[in-house]
C-alpha cells in the first residue's frame, strides 16, 4: 500500500467515526486555503456508510497559516454558547480542525510538506451528521472474515468504469492463520492468485486475487497481540 493510501486510510477513519446521515438541507460553503491547488479524491464516497466529499490541498503556507485562515472563517458560534470549531493536536503528524455547520461535518486535516517545511497540504472533508436514533450501518457485510474478526472501518468510492470498496478488519488470530483462511476462501471461489507473499517472519503478508473483472488485494500485519487486515475490493464496469 502505497504512503498515499495508507494516509487516506488514516484520514477516513479518523475524521468520520458516526454511522447513518440525517435528512439534511443545502451544503455549507467550505472554502479551501487561500492560494491552494486542491483536487478532488472523492465527490462520491461512502465513509462508514456515511456520503463524503474529499479535497486535497497543496499550499506553500504554512499550518499556523491555514489554521489561522480557518479560525477566522469559523469564528461564529453555530450555536449560542458554542465554539465555532474545534481543534486536535494529537493526532501527529495531522493537526484537525473542525466544524458542524447546517447538519454537516467539515473538517480540514493539514501536515507539513516532506520536501517543503514552509508549505503545507491536507484534505477537506464534508459529511453530513447522523441521527442518533437510526440502526447503525453493519459494515463490511458480505467481506469474507474469521469468527471473532472486528470491522474498523468500509470505504466506498464509485468512479467511472470502476467501484472500490476498502475495508479495515482486525482479529486476534496470527497472520498466517489469516492468510490461510483468505488463501482458501478465494481458491476455493476460483479467483486467480496473483500474488501471495510473506514480507518477513510471518508479520506482514500480501495477497492479491483476481478475476476477469475483480480484483482483491489483501494486506495482513501483526499489530501486537492482533491481526489487522487491510482488504481492497475493485469491480471493473468497462469490459
Amino acid at each position: 500500500m502505497n504512503a498515499f493510501k495508507s494516509t487516506l486510510l488514516y484520514f477516513l477513519a479518523t475524521t468520520c467515526l458516526l454511522t447513518s446521515p440525517l435528512v439534511y438541507a443545502g451544503r455549507p460553503n467550505f472554502p479551501a486555503p487561500p492560494q491552494a491547488k486542491v483536487e478532488w479524491v472523492s465527490k462520491n464516497m461512502q465513509v462508514n456508510g456515511i456520503p463524503t466529499a474529499i479535497r486535497a490541498f497543496h499550499t506553500q503556507e504554512s499550518i499556523e497559516q491555514v489554521i489561522k485562515f480557518y479560525r477566522r472563517e469559523w469564528q461564529r458560534p453555530v450555536d449560542k454558547g458554542k465554539p465555532g470549531f474545534m481543534e486536535t493536536i494529537d493526532a501527529a503528524p495531522w493537526y484537525i480542525i473542525s466544524r458542524i455547520e447546517d447538519d454537516y461535518l467539515l473538517t480540514v486535516q493539514v501536515q507539513v510538506k516532506e520536501n517543503d517545511k514552509s508549505g503545507a497540504w491536507g484534505y477537506l472533508s464534508m459529511s453530513p451528521l447522523v441521527d442518533p436514533k437510526a440502526n447503525p450501518i453493519e459494515l463490511g457485510k458480505g467481506m469474507p472474515k474469521m469468527p471473532g474478526s472486528h470491522v474498523l472501518s468500509e470505504n466506498k468510492s464509485r468512479d467511472p468504469g470502476k467501484n472500490a470498496t476498502t475495508v479495515i478488519i482486525t482479529n486476534e488470530h496470527s497472520v498466517p492463520s489469516n492468510v490461510t483462511f483468505y488463501r482458501n476462501f478465494y481458491d476455493g471461489k476460483g479467483w486467480t492468485k496473483e500474488t501471495d507473499r510473506a514480507l518477513g517472519n510471518d508479520e506482514v503478508h500480501s495477497l492479491v486475487f483476481k478475476t476477469k473483472k475483480q480484483r482483491v488485494t489483501l494486506m495482513l500485519l501483526k499489530d501486537q497481540s492482533q491481526t489487522r487486515i487491510v482488504i481492497n475490493y475493485v469491480t471493473n464496469s468497462i469490459f
